[in-house]
């Protein structure tokens, strides 16, 4: 799986538990340890990492792209960092205001446009779309209770 002498294998898609969905039999018979196996977020909870008998590291990214993306931006993007040697970005949070629906099971993460200290969700994300997520300046993570003009942990976009 993966070229000869990478250290970390990311895939797109299959990372689900339908009947499509093939990764987590491959790396299980491949011996892989699981240490993510999903995430209480919305988008983007398929997504995993899980350590292969080799030393390797297997990151599941969902499918559809803005799960991806904010899996890769939470998950991969992380592990990357810390591969490298580098320190974890600050954690920044700013006030986040508009519409969107919490998760009551974990958290929602939302494109937002950045504008006077403050967030702004961008309307219309959708986990198979990224036109809202390229309309952001960021993404912006919020828990079960947010209400507009609660505070929301900022993601920085590539």
């Amino acid at each position: 799986m993966g070229a000869a002498g990478g250290d970390v294998v990311a895939v797109t898609g299959a990372s689900s538990r339908g009947a499509a969905d093939h990764l987590r039999a491959v790396l299980d018979w491949l011996g892989a340890r699981w240490l993510v196996d999903g995430v209480a977020c919305r988008p983007g909870h398929p997504q995993g990492l899980a350590a292969l008998p080799d030393g390797r590291w297997v990151v599941s990214l969902p499918g559809n792209p803005f799960a991806g993306l904010v899996a890769a931006l939470t998950l991969l993007e992380p592990l990357l960092a810390r591969l490298a040697g580098r320190p974890a970005a600050p954690a920044r949070t700013a006030p986040v205001h508009g519409e969107a629906k919490p998760f009551p099971a974990g958290t929602r993460i939302v494109p937002v446009a950045l504008a006077g200290g403050r967030a702004v969700v961008v309307p219309g994300a959708r986990p198979a779309g990224l036109r809202a997520a390229a309309a952001a300046d960021a993404l912006a993570v919020l828990d079960a209770t947010w209400r507009s003009g609660g505070d929301g942990l900022l993601l920085a976009l590539p």
